[in-house]
């Protein structure tokens, strides 16, 4: 059983749960309530394309790190709260393919949802008639939020080893709830450019990271990473 033969399982299984829809339906609620938001805080006619993207989705880049965490966690930790984490262990293939094969889908499930909620914000900007549409503007908007998004996803990582040790998805979602009361708290005070959870919006808004951020955001991706291989190299599952 090769590398292929995971990753097709674990599509199949993923596409085949109720949580994998659920969560589109969820978060196509965001998109629609804060472009809402945004065009009743103003004139609709005073409110162009630029205005209400980069006004939403400065918001909703940071409300996909919660549905990122959430994918990330539930993909590992349903294993342990389904009971079928020895049914896994018992496929002819290594752990370190499984693993690699359920980040693939994460990445795939993370970007897929990035895109859906994009595609929302438009649709709903467009029903409720933003004017001033440019392609190359949103165009410019969406490469940024795409990035934004990787960025995001990156800093997911240490919840993906969160699950795998808790052996659920509840303890990541508890993790990323603090996270966000205190990347407010830092943001703040002037260390946005320096706590992993703060450093993509930054980028949301600017455009641009430092050096120092990147280190850091590339350190917290790499240790969630190593973590998560770790504990599937040596942990013993009961």
């Amino acid at each position: 059983m090769n590398i292929f033969s995971v990753l097709h399982c674990e599509f199949r299984k993923i596409i085949r749960a109720n949580v994998f829809w659920l969560v589109f339906l969820v978060f196509a609620f965001g998109p629609i309530m804060m472009g809402v938001g945004t065009i009743s805080s103003g004139n609709t006619g005073d409110i162009n394309w630029q205005m209400y993207l980069t006004e939403l989705l400065s918001g909703l880049a940071a409300l996909g790190l919660i549905g990122y965490t959430f994918i990330s966690a539930w993909v590992f930790g349903r294993e342990f709260t389904d009971k079928t984490i020895k049914d896994l262990l018992a496929k002819p293939v290594s752990r370190s393919q499984i693993v690699i094969s359920k980040l693939l889908v994460i990445l795939a499930w993370d970007l897929l949802l990035a895109l859906f909620m994009f595609a929302v914000a438009l649709a709903a900007g467009g029903v409720l008639g933003v004017t001033g549409w440019s392609t190359v503007l949103i165009g410019d908007i969406f490469f940024r939020f795409i990035l934004t998004s990787i960025l995001f996803i990156v800093v997911t990582t240490p919840g993906t080893f969160l699950a795998n040790v808790s052996k659920g998805y509840l303890a990541p979602l508890g993790l990323i709830l603090v996270i966000v009361i205190f990347s407010n708290v830092l943001a703040s005070m002037g260390f946005a450019p320096y706590f992993p959870w703060t450093i993509p919006s930054v980028f949301q808004s600017t455009g641009f990271l430092n050096v120092s951020s990147i280190i850091i955001l590339a350190f917290t991706g790499i240790a969630g990473i190593v973590g998560t291989f770790a504990w599937w190299r040596f942990a013993e599952q009961q």
